[in-house]
């Protein structure tokens, strides 16, 4: 998997989310450089899991509509008399 690329305007509303938070959650102050370390540090573990749990639930998906795809095809058949 390649890493979390965020644009800069995402990166930048992500550092300042992540500011708010922490001053208004646990009464501490950020700076920009610490806030960016620390997103860093989240996308690079929690990356990985998000990613996995996405592909979890795209083949759960898929699974779903080949089950009814299947059934589709099942409807379709025609009697044989051999």
């Amino acid at each position: 998997m390649n890493p979390v690329e965020l644009t800069k305007e995402q990166r930048e509303a992500l550092v300042e989310a992540l500011q708010e938070y922490s001053e208004q959650e646990m009464d501490q102050e950020l700076g920009q450089f610490e806030a960016g370390f620390l997103l860093d540090f989240m996308l690079q573990r929690l990356g990985t899991l998000c990613y996995n749990k996405g592909l979890e639930d795209a083949r759960v998906a898929i699974l779903g509509r080949m089950e009814l795809a299947t059934e589709v095809v099942y409807e379709m058949e025609q009697p044989c008399d051999l």
